[in-house]
């Protein structure tokens, strides 16, 4: 084989390579086969005791409508925890010190118990969580008024 034609074939071979690279490259992100935000396993329930044992159980058994929630404890905009969705509360023990996580995951539990929709789940979630946080600003009011 001359000189030329081992360069042709060496130069197709790389034109070859970059455009699948390329294309490659630019296909949009595939949703995980779950079709959940957080992909990662929730903890076992059976690491825990008691409440927060039925509050992590009650994760494994309902992700979907866990994923779909904001979680009022502000876990999402706190720059270490970076929480995607109420469900990533339970891929470790955050949700296991934290009174908000878990009433919102016994508020999603029962409503899809009683066959509830989504939109119902996420309303009630939303009523709780805007309550908590009157309660937490009504308290820190309050704390105010007698420091001064």
């Amino acid at each position: 084989m001359g000189d030329k034609k081992i360069w042709a074939v060496v130069a197709a071979l790389m034109v070859s390579f970059f455009m699948a690279g390329s294309s490659m490259a630019k296909e949009p992100a595939q949703a995980p086969a779950s079709g959940l935000v957080e992909t990662r396993p929730v903890l076992p329930a059976s690491g825990f005791t008691g409440r927060v044992a039925q509050a992590y159980q009650i994760a494994a058994e309902i992700p979907q409508a866990l994923d779909k929630l904001y979680c009022y404890c502000k876990c999402k905009e706190n720059p270490t925890l970076k929480h995607k969705t109420l469900l990533t509360c339970y891929t470790n023990d955050h949700a296991s010190k934290c009174e908000i996580c878990m009433r919102e995951a016994e508020i999603a539990d029962e409503m899809t118990k009683q066959g509830k929709t989504d939109d119902e789940i996420h309303a009630a979630v939303d009523k709780y969580g805007e309550e908590k946080a009157k309660q937490a600003k009504d308290a820190d009011q309050h704390l105010h008024q007698h420091q001064h």
